[in-house]
């Protein structure tokens, strides 16, 4: 009995956690897309990149 369970829902299961999985892929990216254009439109730029030299004080 558990076995045709599986054998009936785990297609829908498979297919509902890739609907998940896309869907928060699309809004992961929207938030990054949102957050470079919010960093641009303030004049923000990009950190350089760190760089492996001894600060004298």
């Amino acid at each position: 009995m558990f076995t045709t369970a599986v054998r009936v829902f785990a297609p829908d299961l498979r297919r509902l956690t890739r609907c998940l999985l896309r869907a928060g892929v699309r809004v992961g990216a929207a938030a990054l897309v949102e957050d470079h254009h919010r960093a641009g439109a303030r004049g923000a730029t990009l950190a350089p990149a760190a760089r492996d030299e001894e600060v004298q004080p």
